[in-house]
C-alpha cells in the first residue's frame, strides 16, 4: 500500500513537471515568433523607408521644368535667360545637389549678387561672356567660353554677362538642394515661355530675392 502511495506521488510530481516544461516550450515559441514577427514587421518599414527616397536615372535632353527668366516680353526672350531645371528641391527632394542648365540671351547679364549659404558650380558650354567676381573689394572681369569651369563659394559677390553674338550657354550645381534656394528664386520671378513674367517693384523684387539666399550688392553712389 505504502509502495503503491509513493508510485502515485512520484508520478504526480513527473506530470506535474512535464506540464510546466510544455507551458515554458510553448511561451518560448510565441516569444520566438512575436520576436520573428517584429523583425519582419521593421524590416519591411526599413524597405519601405529606402523606397520612398529617390533613386538615380537617366533625363532626357528636354527634362525637367523650363522658364524664361528676365525675357523681354511673352513672347521674346530678347537678353533674359532661358533655364532648364533638371533637379531641385521639389522634383528631387532627397538629393544633396541641384542641377540645371542656363542660356543667357545676347547682350544679357544678372544682376551682382551673392549666397550666405549656397555654393555654385558652373561649366561653359558654348559662347563667350565674362564673369565677374570680386578679390578684397577689387572687382575683377575673367572672360570665360566653351571648357570654363566656375566655381562660387558662399558670401562672394559675382555675376556674369554674355558678350559674343550667341547665348552664352551653362549647365551649374547648387549646393545645398534648398526648398528656398536659387532655383526657386528663378521659379518665382520667371514664367514658361509663351506666358507673361510677374512685375516686380525693386523693393519687392530684392525682398523676394533675400528670402531665397540671394543678396543683390547695393548701388555704388558715386
Amino acid at each position: 500500500m505504502i509502495v503503491k502511495k509513493e508510485f502515485l506521488k512520484s508520478c504526480k510530481g513527473i506530470l506535474l513537471f512535464t506540464f510546466l516544461s510544455l507551458t515554458i516550450l510553448l511561451q518560448s515559441c510565441d516569444n520566438k515568433e512575436s520576436k520573428t514577427e517584429k523583425a519582419t514587421e521593421l524590416t519591411k518599414e526599413e524597405i519601405t523607408t529606402k523606397t520612398e527616397k529617390s533613386v538615380g536615372g537617366i533625363m532626357e535632353p528636354d527634362a525637367g521644368e523650363h522658364l524664361w527668366v528676365f525675357p523681354k516680353n511673352k513672347d521674346t526672350l530678347g537678353s533674359g535667360g532661358k533655364l532648364q531645371i533638371f533637379m531641385d528641391a521639389e522634383s528631387h527632394p532627397h538629393a544633396s545637389a541641384s542641377f540645371a542648365k542656363y542660356e543667357l540671351g545676347v547682350g544679357g547679364a544678372l544682376p551682382e549678387h551673392k549666397h550666405n549659404k549656397t555654393e555654385e558650380i558652373a561649366y561653359f558650354l558654348s559662347g563667350e561672356g565674362i564673369v565677374i567676381t570680386y578679390e578684397n573689394e577689387k572687382r575683377i572681369e575673367t572672360p570665360v567660353k566653351e571648357g570654363y569651369v566656375w566655381y562660387t563659394a558662399p558670401g562672394e559677390y559675382h555675376s556674369f554677362k554674355n558678350t559674343g553674338n550667341e547665348p552664352l550657354k551653362l549647365i551649374f550645381a547648387i549646393i545645398p538642394n534648398d526648398k528656398d534656394g536659387l532655383l526657386s528664386f528663378f521659379k518665382k520671378v520667371g514664367a514658361e515661355p509663351g506666358k507673361e513674367a510677374t512685375v516686380f517693384s525693386p523693393e519687392e523684387f530684392g525682398k523676394i530675392a533675400a528670402e531665397h539666399d540671394l543678396i543683390l550688392k547695393p548701388a555704388k553712389v558715386e
